[in-house]
């Protein structure tokens, strides 16, 4: 019987191309055209157009959003105990040989681990954001899992610092869809330059400093426009005090418009000239800069996480991040430069084709998996390797970044 690989969303994600974040994002799109992939979730929708039995729906997960912030106060054992009554159901289906593919919860691999052993299958680790690195470091050291996989290499280097003897793991990037993430045609669509932002409006994703940079712009009668779309969360989200902030400091030039995602987000994508993520922290990867590279967009990003491996090849403008006067003279540049956007423009997509399309993360996916299935090692954070008594072959996992 062939293996089953089994994606584990957080308590906090749905599996929904509306609703949900990167990590449903991820899943979607590398269990695509597969029957061996089985997404377990708290719920879901129809927006992932999904096969019949590849969604596993779990209750108890909604248990654990509400009372998360609660458990770590209890003693480990305790918090053990639920999350393995949680993943019950999951872990009764489990045969040998299959892969329990854990997203963003490392409490998740130290307390499902042993009993995923038992079974004889396998634990893939998979880092979204940098929680390996910043929880609580007497707990992360319990991490034992058959391998470790990260968004970006910042994120790995991250969680290398902190435990230098890491071992063998992977980087997989997450992609942008071709489907809906692809270059307009003809060259400059407005009249009026416009500058794109899509994403949460939260603090740290540096909108404030965008609208910042506009104002200087007018200020210096350039003409450039800009359009700022989504929410406080994924889907229609609440109009919070940082929000209402945003729209009453906004200059005339800065237009507001609701949440998009999928085909709708993929229009706006093309109907602008220039995307900006003005992030002021250390932000994991950025998903959304690869999906304007897929657009053919040129791109002001600001140096620090994973924006530098992302633009290593070209297709941006990095600035130092809350530097709304760079923000402004790197945006001004583009504005009053078609062929400076159009180059940069051919560039990323040039670069998205080569190493951010989904093909290429599904090909790294089944490459863990193929190395899993030919070896029997556990892997814990200090890099120790301990056999596990699992059928089948036995090799070194490989870092394979």
């Amino acid at each position: 019987m062939p293996s089953t690989t089994y994606h584990l969303l957080t308590e906090s994600e749905p599996f929904s191309e509306f609703l949900g974040g990167a990590v449903s994002r991820f899943a979607a799109n590398v269990a695509r055209d597969t029957s061996d992939s089985v997404v377990v979730c708290p719920s879901a929708d129809e927006t992932w157009k999904a096969a019949p039995g590849s969604i596993h729906l779990l209750a108890g997960m909604k248990f654990y959003k509400r009372f998360r912030r609660y458990l770590p106060h209890l003693p480990w054992f305790i918090h053990c105990r639920v999350i393995r009554a949680i993943f019950r159901p999951v872990l009764k289906r489990l045969r040998p040989g299959d892969i329990v593919w854990i997203h963003n919860r490392p409490e998740f691999a130290i307390a499902l681990t042993a009993p995923i052993h038992r079974t004889r299958s396998y634990v893939v680790l998979h880092l979204h954001n940098s929680h390996l690195a910043n929880g609580p470091e007497r707990l992360m050291r319990r991490v034992r899992v058959d391998h470790l996989v990260f968004i970006s290499e910042f994120v790995m280097e991250e969680a290398r610092q902190k435990f230098p003897s890491l071992g063998a793991s992977s980087v997989i990037h997450s992609a942008a869809d071709e489907a809906i993430f692809y270059p307009a045609a003809g060259g400059s669509k407005n009249e009026t330059p416009t500058v794109l932002f899509a994403g949460r409006l939260v603090e740290e994703k540096g909108v404030h400093i965008l609208l910042e940079a506009m104002k200087l712009l007018e200020q210096q009668e350039v003409r450039v426009e800009a359009q700022i779309v989504g929410s406080s969360g994924f889907g229609e989200g609440t109009d919070t005090p940082y929000i209402r902030q945003l729209k009453a400091n906004s200059p005339p030039s800065v237009r507001f418009c609701a949440y998009r995602s999928g085909a709708a987000l993929g229009d706006l994508f093309r109907n602008a000239d220039i995307f900006c993520s003005p992030s002021v922290w250390e932000e994991p990867f950025g998903m959304v800069n690869v999906e304007a590279l897929a657009s053919g967009l040129p791109v002001v990003s600001t140096r620090g996480g994973g924006a530098r491996e992302i633009f290593a090849g070209g297709g941006g403008i990095l600035v130092e991040r809350g530097s709304a006067v760079q923000l402004a003279d790197a945006l001004r540049q583009l504005a009053e430069d078609p062929q400076l956007r159009e180059r940069l423009g051919r560039q990323g997509t040039a670069i998205f084709r080569e190493r951010f399309t989904w093909s290429t993360a599904r090909i790294r996916v089944q490459q863990v998996q193929k190395a899993l299935s030919e070896q029997a090692v556990r892997l814990d954070v200090h890099g120790r390797r301990t056999e596990v008594k699992h059928s089948g072959p036995k090799a070194v996992v490989p870092g394979c970044k």
